[in-house]
Formats: structure tokens, C-alpha cells, sequence
């Protein structure tokens, strides 16, 4: 077999170095989507194993079921400075019974804003919430008092107030009058997976709901 000549050579340099340019990003964006997916597939088995904790009422604002939240998400810095974020919350149908309730002041049957709309009910979080945030937003919280932060929604809230409505939540599950959703969602950050430019948005998200 004759050797290359020293112009085929060259040509052949070019080549490689043309086909490089193409191939190594999309080998290391390949690698990093695979292990993304990886991470997402593991916080899916975590969010619904919260989602069911969280449907049999445990409540998570103790410190023992955050403290199990976070050994079930041992790996993924679920603390108050780490990379990841669990956020819990429930969503419900808004009726005219909760108008009701939310304006005592109002004639019984008065139409409420958010009346036919899904709202939360409660929201809380677990872990940095720096981190991100719920896909459905953030409701106004009702006060807290001296002794513990609440997370539920006022019913006056619930009934009046545009922030507490859950965005979208009708494109995920349809509810019907008295149903209540359980929802669970998880966000990790993941700086190392990331090539600028080629794999998106630094961040995994799975959500469960119940």
C-alpha cells in the first residue's frame, strides 16, 4: 500500500480538524444530556416518593419529614445553601363555597375573581430557594405567627388575589370541585454538566402529582 502523498496528507489534516469542530461538541453535549437524564429519572423517583409522603399528610414544615426529604435526596445538597430545591404544594378548584368563605362581608352566592380557576391552597419549599422556583408560581402566604412560619393561603387570597392562582396548572391535570392536587417539584442545578452554548439551561426539573 503507497503512502500518502504530502498533499493528501494535508487534506486529510483539514478534514479531521473540520469534522472535530462538528463532532467533539455533539459528543460532549450527548454526554452531558445522558447524564441529565440520568440525574431527572433519579429525581422523579424522588419527587414521587415525597408526593406520596406528602398525600398521606406528613407534615413537612417539621424538621423531621424535611430532615427524611433530605436523606431521600441524598446526593443532590438539598440544604439552605446547596444545589437543589424541592418545592411542595397543593392546588385546588376555586367554587363559590370559597368565595363565600374568603369574602364573610359579601352577599352569599358573589362572584369571586378567581372563581372556576385552580389556586393553590399551600405552597413550601425545601432546600435553596435561590435555586429557582415553582413552574406555576409563588402565592401570597398568609401571616405568620410568632411561634412558626405558616405556608397556607388565605381564603380571601384564594378567592381575590391574581398570585394566588397556579399558572398553567389546567394544561397538566384537569380538577374537578372539591378535588385537591398534591404536587411535588424538584430542581437541581447542574453547573457540571454544562457546555455553554450547547446544552441549554444548566438546570434538571422533575414534578410529580397526586
Amino acid at each position: 500500500m503507497s503512502a500518502l502523498k504530502p498533499r493528501q496528507r494535508g487534506v486529510a489534516v483539514v478534514e479531521f480538524t473540520l469534522s472535530s469542530v462538528v463532532l467533539i461538541p455533539l459528543l460532549l453535549g450527548t454526554m452531558v444530556f445522558g447524564f441529565r437524564l440520568i440525574r431527572a429519572i433519579e429525581m422523579q423517583t424522588i419527587t414521587r416518593d415525597l408526593g406520596h409522603m406528602y398525600l398521606e399528610q406528613i407534615n413537612f414544615r417539621n424538621s423531621g419529614p424535611q430532615q427524611n426529604a433530605q436523606t431521600l435526596a441524598s446526593g443532590f445538597n438539598l440544604t439552605a445553601t446547596g444545589t437543589s430545591l424541592v418545592v411542595l404544594e397543593q392546588v385546588k378548584l376555586e367554587q363559590q363555597a370559597d368565595c363565600d368563605a374568603g369574602n364573610p362581608m359579601s352577599p352569599l352566592g358573589t362572584p369571586c375573581p378567581n372563581l372556576n380557576k385552580t389556586v393553590f391552597i399551600e405552597q413550601l419549599t425545601i432546600g435553596n430557594t435561590s435555586d429557582g422556583a415553582s413552574h406555576f408560581g409563588t402565592p401570597p402566604f398568609a401571616p405568620s405567627p410568632p411561634a412558626a412560619k405558616t405556608y397556607t393561603v388565605s381564603a380571601a387570597d384564594q378567592a381575590n388575589n391574581p398570585a394566588a392562582l397556579a399558572n398553567n396548572f389546567s394544561s397538566v391535570m384537569t380538577l374537578k370541585a372539591g378535588e385537591i392536587a398534591y404536587v411535588v417539584e424538584m430542581i437541581n442545578l447542574t453547573p457540571d454538566l454544562n457546555i455553554p452554548g450547547f446544552s441549554g439551561t444548566p438546570q434538571v426539573y422533575a414534578r410529580s402529582v397526586f
